[in-house]
């Protein structure tokens, strides 16, 4: 029971990661976490691994499409930081202990489920001019935090900014993340391995239906009702941002 429910969330996280270019770990490291009683550190391990193909399936799906989606200069500008982000998030992530950790994953997730819900609204004035561009590796560099501390890829951070502040379609925001997904997953998870080392049991379940999740999520992302999936997938981010701020249960112990 316990391997088919991994297969089960390999899809939904695959769906999720190409559907909205975010990563799949904002689903990942909560269920890993409350359902199957993981300590937060092997969790982010396990998703950084596991979101590797999803992305790459995603991104090349996106390109088969259309290739105009991906952003090729503004994703190499991201790369830049991203890269250079996961390195320290890695560390920062060793450092702390997983109840504090956990703590600000609750409160990222909270964040992040109010936008998706349109309850949290921060106006940013579109701007393609160029002076903007050092702006992008600034961002790759807080995605690359995000991703290695949190496992989820930088794409919760990527998709809204690229599209709010950089002029992106949400299309080209969702590919674009995508594609630096990729990288920043690779060293989020070389460092992490570095760090905690990666358990694997879990990941040869995971990865087979998330790349299955991740095709059929690129191919049917334009006809899904985005504000409708948004607004569903926010207030499961949000129920779970509460239930692991409250949850009691000591750090380091697993099941």
């Amino acid at each position: 029971m316990r391997n088919f429910s991994l297969l089960l969330l390999g899809l939904l996280v695959g769906l999720s990661s190409a559907a909205l270019g975010i990563g799949g770990g904002v689903t990942m490291v909560p269920a890993l976490t409350l359902l199957f009683k993981l300590d937060i550190k092997k969790a982010v391990g396990i998703s950084l691994v596991t979101i590797i193909p999803v992305a790459l399936f995603g991104a090349v799906t996106y390109f088969i499409l259309e290739s105009s989606y991906i952003r090729i200069f503004v994703a190499l500008l991201i790369i830049v930081g991203s890269v250079i982000g996961a390195k320290y998030g890695a560390t920062i992530a060793n450092k702390i202990s997983s109840n504090i950790l956990s703590k600000i994953f609750s409160v990222l997730l909270l964040f992040i489920g109010l936008k998706l819900v349109g309850l949290l609204d921060i106006p940013i004035v579109s701007d393609s001019n160029s002076t903007i561009y050092p702006l992008l590796v600034v961002l790759g560099l807080l995605a690359g935090l995000s991703s290695a501390m949190f496992g989820i890829g930088g794409g919760v951070i990527l998709v809204p900014l690229l599209n709010l502040f950089f002029g992106l379609t949400i299309h080209e925001s969702i590919a674009t993340s995508l594609t630096v997904i990729i990288p920043t997953t690779i060293a989020g998870a070389i460092f992490h391995n570095k760090l905690n080392g990666i358990s694997k049991s879990e990941i040869k379940f995971l990865i087979p239906t998330a790349l299955v999740g991740a095709v059929v999520g690129a191919l049917t992302a334009s006809n899904l009702p985005s504000m409708t999936l948004k607004f569903i997938f926010g207030l499961f981010l949000i129920l779970c941002s509460f239930i692991i701020f409250f949850n009691k249960k000591k750090p380091g112990k697993k099941n």
